[in-house]
Formats: C-alpha cells, structure tokens, sequence
C-alpha cells in the first residue's frame, strides 16, 4: 500500500511515518514546511492542484495536519475535493479531534450531538469533518478519528510544558478545578488505529468515526500529580482553582505577548515561562469522557497501560532536560 502522510514533520505524523513502514506501507511524509534535506514532499495544502499531484499513484491518505482554522478546514475541503478526483485514491483517514464535542460533557458516544462551540478550534474541526463526509458521500471510504490529549515520549503539549509548569509550582493537584477527565491516549495508540483504519473494510461511500482514550486514562489531578512525582517536582503543591484561573487570565496574556515579541526579534523564548490559557483551565475541570467501545472492539486496540505511558513520557522529559542541560555547560564553556 502506498500511503501519503500530510503532516508528516508533526508529532503524530512524523511517528505515524515510521510505524507505517516498519509495517511495510510506502508511506510518503508531506508538509508545508518540508525542505529537500528532510527527504519529504514540500505541499501547501490548501494548494488543490499540490495535492492532486501528491496524491498521484497513491491508495490512501491520512490527513495529520495542524495549524489554525484556515489550515485545519480550508485544508480538508482541498484535501477531500482532490481525493474524490482522484482515481486511485479512495481512502481518506482523518485525525479529528475531541474538540468537535464542544462543550458536551458526560460520556460520549461518536453518536452524540455536539454542544456547543468553545472556540475556533472547535468550529474549524467540525467543519473538516463535514467536507470528509462529503468525500464519502461522494463514493469515497473514509475514517475519522476523533482523539483526546495525545502524549507519550516527545509531547511538549502534555508532557513537556506540563512537566516544566509542575516543576516551577504552577500546577499541581488543583482540587475541583483539576477532576476533569484527562482522555489521554498514547501517540502509539492514535497510530495505530489510523494504521487498522487503513485496512477496515468499507463499502464506497461508507464513513465510520472512531474516539480514541485509553479507557485507563485519570482524571487531571491524578495525572499532574503522578507525573510530578515521576519527575521529580515535589514536593506536589495544592493550588486553588483560583489562582490558576488568575494565572490564566492575567499572566497568560502577557506571556503570549511577550513570547511572541521575542519570536519576531528572533530572539530564543526558551527562559520565558509559557502560559496556561483559559482553554486549558475550562478542560482541566471538564468533566467529558470519551466512549471508546467502537475503537476498542472495531480497530482491535491495544491500549498502552496508563502506568507504561507515564514511565516511558517520565523518561523522555528528564533525559531532554539533561541534554539541555549539558548543551547549556558546552555553551558557557565554550565562552
């Protein structure tokens, strides 16, 4: 089978790459920030005549990308009208996103009606959704994969800013404000149903959607505090619903601000502290879960255990703060 990744260089795309052909798939990694030494298709995907020729001699897509509403939606209208052109390529997995549930809560189904938006992100998922739908109705077979946080070794979003916020006291067991349920789902996991999705059988015109959570996965508080303890950021502090709520709303701001202004004087932000958003204060005490019967007993997953996930994330955060560390003192050294 010869697959094409868009969002190769992404986190989920780039590992996605690497288990499609360790499974024996030509899988072939395209982005719009490919360059010729990365061995990669450079394509803007909202570019319809790019994509087409991507997607020549192709069986199947799995559509990786990220960015804002424009990349997300805009991008999945090109990508779906140039499948449906195409006349090889008839598979289309997409990777959508918790977010389309809005502000739903309880456990949810793929059946379930949405609440409503939180956000752009929100709207820009829903939408990419409806043009993979309307590659199915026009004969396409397509799978939407609809993940919560996803993490393992080498996410900065929920192991590597989390971490570094444990460790300089900002977060840690938030009592109420932290009882939402975290819907973590390991990177390998989320690679793995798209792997099955490619090979589900489907008749033309069929789309099947499919949440992805280890049915393991703690709420907040039981996560930031076992990750503190596995990193070493104790002892764990207890910090009110409040607190976190100011720092979201007065530091969180300015933070952007002054990490974006240090960006456009290409200076490094590295030694700014990074800000926690309101988004991430409403989620934190969310109280949706994810219904993954369907992915569990349809995909055939295999959940990676909760306690395995953690150990393996632990270890990835604490080696690259040693690397840094120790790139750091050749640096001083050196001057």
């Amino acid at each position: 089978m010869k697959v094409l990744v868009l969002g190769g260089r992404g986190y989920i795309g780039s590992r996605l790459v690497a288990m499609l052909r360790a499974a024996g798939a030509e899988a072939i990694a395209a982005s719009s920030r490919a360059t010729p030494a990365d061995g990669q298709l450079r394509v803007d995907t909202r570019d319809r005549a790019a994509v087409q020729e991507a997607l020549r001699g192709l069986d199947a897509v799995v559509n990786c990308v990220a960015g804002d509403g424009a990349a997300i939606a805009e991008g999945a209208r090109v990508l779906a009208e140039a499948a449906g052109a195409s006349p090889r390529c008839r598979r289309l997995v997409h990777l959508s996103s918790m977010s389309v549930y809005g502000a739903l809560e309880g456990r949810v189904a793929e059946s379930a009606a949405p609440g409503p938006l939180l956000g752009w992100y929100d709207k820009a998922k829903r939408q990419a959704e409806q043009h993979v739908a309307a590659f199915a109705r026009g004969g396409g077979q397509a799978v939407v994969l609809r993940p919560g946080c996803v993490w393992g070794p080498g996410s900065e979003l929920w192991v590597g800013r989390t971490g570094r916020w444990l460790q300089a006291g900002r977060l840690g067991d938030l009592g109420v404000a932290g009882d939402g349920w975290s819907n973590l789902v390991h990177v390998d996991d989320v690679c793995a149903a798209a792997l099955r999705s490619l090979e589900l059988p489907l008749a033309r015109g069929e789309r099947r959607t499919f949440n992805l959570a280890a049915p393991d996965s703690p709420r907040w508080n039981e996560y930031f505090i076992d990750l503190a303890l596995a990193i070493g950021a104790t002892p764990v502090r207890r910090l009110a619903g409040r607190r976190v709520r100011l720092d979201a709303l007065l530091a969180g701001p300015v933070l952007h601000l002054a990490r974006k202004g240090a960006q456009r004087l290409g200076r490094a932000v590295d030694g700014l502290p990074e800000p926690i958003t309101p988004g991430l204060v409403a989620l934190w005490q969310r109280h949706l879960q994810l219904d993954v019967e369907a992915a569990t007993h349809e995909l055939r997953m295999d959940w990676t255990p909760y306690p395995a996930a953690l150990q393996d994330s632990a270890a990835w955060f604490l080696d690259r703060q040693r690397r840094s560390r120790a790139q750091a003192g050749k640096v001083a050294a050196a001057h």
